[in-house]
């Protein structure tokens, strides 16, 4: 296993109580549609099914996954992949509000150059929320610059607990996070999360069948995020 993963196996679990203790609304900011899912779909799942207001922001529009596709160009893609998303949060919590951002995949904003993307964050946070971001470990553009649009937008936000989720950074050789939080889920949570991350077939499946080279999750590392703990740690 990876440093990541071997400080997570050997880290006692929590409960997702524990974690959404204190806070009426949990704020899911996802790089991609099917972020949400792989990074957070249980806790997702368990908050609106506490009765937590919840709400999911999709940075990107997911259109780069298969570049050389003549049937599903960029434009159609992306509302595939919205619809995608759609579908998987009536699973995981189906009064979540969604707010889809839509910059180009591949092409997210520094805060300097975009401000305000940074001041719709901040303005979709409400005080006393749980944020949880891409981690900014993760060895994907997209997922470093949330992290680092989100850091921008919160870090003047005292009221506001923000945890990232490692994705990709999962599977990497570097040093794990510090001050992990891992967070099992029963099998009943698994099998919706795993129902959701069905939803999202453009990258799940092989539906987009003429770009051999465009993105498909394989199916251990799609086993992997559905039965594997979800783990969460502060950004420093």
């Amino acid at each position: 296993m990876t440093p990541l993963l071997t400080s997570a196996a050997a880290r006692a679990h929590v409960t997702s109580a524990d974690l959404l203790a204190g806070h009426d609304t949990l704020v899911v900011v996802a790089p991609h549609p099917d972020d949400e899912t792989l990074g957070c779909g249980a806790l997702l799942h368990e908050a609106g099914a506490a009765g937590m207001q919840c709400r999911v922001i999709c940075m990107t529009d997911g259109s780069a996954s298969h570049p050389e596709s003549r049937r599903w160009p960029r434009e159609r893609l992306a509302d595939l992949r919205r619809a995608e998303l759609e579908s998987a949060l009536s699973l995981l919590a189906s009064h979540a509000e969604l707010h889809w951002l839509g910059y180009p995949d591949c092409g997210l904003p520094t805060p300097n150059e975009d401000p305000l993307c940074s001041r719709a964050l901040d303005a979709l946070v409400p005080e006393g929320a749980l944020v949880l971001s891409a981690w900014s470990g993760d060895p994907h553009i997209d997922h470093q610059m949330t992290a680092d649009l989100v850091s921008s937008a919160l870090h003047h936000r005292r009221g506001v607990r923000r945890l990232a989720y490692p994705i990709w950074g999962r599977f990497e050789r570097g040093p794990a996070p510090a001050g992990m939080a891992v967070v099992g889920s029963a099998p009943e949570v698994r099998e919706i999360k795993r129902r959701a991350l069905g939803q999202h077939a453009s990258q799940m499946t092989r539906l987009i069948d003429d770009d051999p080279g465009g993105f498909v999750m394989s199916d251990d590392v799609q086993a992997h995020f559905v039965d594997h703990p979800e783990i969460f740690h502060a950004e420093a």
